[in-house]
């Protein structure tokens, strides 16, 4: 699944570790689908829920020495009021700034020193914080991410200094076309729902955040009952487990407030944003609301997607880029969450006229519609997905990332669900998602030019 500009993360650090565990698929790219893959990312997973409602799946895979270790909590920027948009990356970006055994820089040097790295990352739905290390190491791995997780000072000083990082990081994406495009297109195709709001926050409001409010959003969310915890590598289950539930065992459950998001009513007519800046080139990106991740109509969206714009022999490509020369690069995919998301088509224009690539746009949509999609390019769709399905299981890290996304989603095991109902989407299926979804009314477009 697509997932544009989801996810705030921090720089790697530390040497990064392969730790591959399926062979790529060149070969079975090529031809048409045939079965499904037998690398299922849910089969020989360790599940338990401690009694204080943290739950663990472990992942055995051989034989990478490796390990990923990371902790899921189930809260993200959906879940702020606007008064603290931005709060939960905030507290992402604080949790590893110095404990009250480990100073400033300590964690870092720690993982680092043993030939490790550790990240974190906040969505719409979640954040993460994770360690890969040589497996023999897991003990150091766990230890430094509990004592984070639980020990945080949460400094003013050191509050004060990432609140100038972040700022720094919003104006970066300010400066990146895709990116603030992309900001603005969410600002329209939104009007009530919180994916309206960029997860890294707004300046005003991360300006005046203190210490006290991290504590507090902390102990409203951060209950072990709204967490998990993936472990893949080289790693013995039942072991492992016993070793997290000694040290995150002790966290006290707790009720996590219920909240009731703003739903987003109906698209009935189309909407437009002009925007100018000092860029070179124009971007034009357009979204269409579609359901939920695991809605039956979402996989025929995927495969519309890869039809559309995935590759060069995909539509748009072939006709706005190869032949009509409107476009400099143009494709298709899905912003795909727990929540309703969208189809997103964007494109890069030289010298072009906007209004003639949304037409051309326009034009291949209406003629997939009619027409119909052939054998050869449902196959390929389906190819996309399966090799996109196994390379994100080539590393310790892509087990773990994917074991978590399904998990936050549901349960962890409808990544296999969700692979099934792919190969059994059908040409015609396609074509009733296009129709259905990718119409004037429930239309988004976002148009960035250069100054003149």
């Amino acid at each position: 699944m697509l997932v544009a500009d989801s996810q705030v993360e921090e720089d790697i650090l530390g040497k990064r570790l392969s730790g591959r565990t399926a062979r790529p698929m060149t070969e079975r790219a090529l031809g048409p689908v045939r079965e499904q893959p037998h690398a299922t990312l849910s089969s020989d997973v360790t599940k338990r829920v401690l009694d204080n409602g943290l739950t663990v799946l472990v992942k055995e895979v051989y034989p990478a020495s490796i390990v990923n270790l990371a902790i899921w909590v189930k809260v993200g920027s959906i879940h702020e009021e606007d008064k603290e948009a931005g709060i939960s990356h905030c507290i992402e970006h604080m949790l590893f700034k110095g404990t009250r055994k480990r100073a400033v820089g300590e964690i870092a040097k720690e993982i680092h020193g043993v030939g490790g790295y550790l990240n974190a990352f906040t969505s719409y739905d979640c954040t993460c914080y994770w360690v890969v290390l040589p497996s023999k190491y897991f003990d150091i791995a766990l230890d430094v991410e509990a004592d984070a997780l639980l020990n945080s000072t949460l400094d003013q000083e050191e509050l004060e200094k990432e609140i100038r990082v972040i700022l720094e990081e919003i104006k970066m994406y300010q400066d990146r076309p895709d990116s603030h495009c992309f900001e603005k297109l969410m600002e329209i195709a939104y009007t009530r729902h919180p994916y309206r709001r960029p997860i890294i926050g707004y300046e005003n409001v991360l300006k005046s955040v203190t210490p006290q409010d991290l504590f507090d959003y902390w102990e409203r969310f951060y209950r072990p009952g709204n967490m998990f915890v993936t472990l893949v590598g080289d790693v013995h289950g039942e072991k492992c487990v016993d070793k997290i539930s000694r040290y995150l065992g002790s966290m006290k459950p707790g009720l996590v407030p219920l909240q009731e998001r703003n739903r987003e009513p109906e698209q009935r007519e189309r909407r437009e944003i002009s925007l100018n800046g000092d860029i070179q080139k124009t971007h034009v990106q357009i979204a269409f609301h579609i359901p939920d991740a695991l809605h039956k109509d979402t996989y025929a969206c995927q495969i519309l997607a890869g039809i559309l714009g995935e590759g060069r022999s995909a539509r748009l490509n072939q006709s706005l880029k190869e032949k009509k020369r409107l476009v400099t690069a143009i494709d298709a995919g899905l912003f795909s969450q727990k929540e309703p998301g969208l189809f997103l088509i964007q494109a890069v224009l030289d010298d072009g006229d906007p209004n003639r690539a949304t037409s051309g746009i326009r034009d291949e949509i209406e003629k997939l519609i009619d027409e119909g999609v052939t054998t050869d390019e449902l196959n390929r769709a389906k190819n996309i997905v399966e090799s996109s399905y196994v390379f994100g299981q080539e590393t310790v890290e892509g087990l773990g990332k994917n074991l978590g996304f399904y998990e936050i989603l549901g349960d962890y095991a409808l990544s296999d669900r969700y692979i099934e109902e792919l190969y059994k989407v059908k040409a015609e299926e396609v074509c009733k998602a296009a129709g259905k979804y990718l119409t004037d009314s429930n239309c988004s477009i976002a148009v960035y030019r250069p100054n003149r």
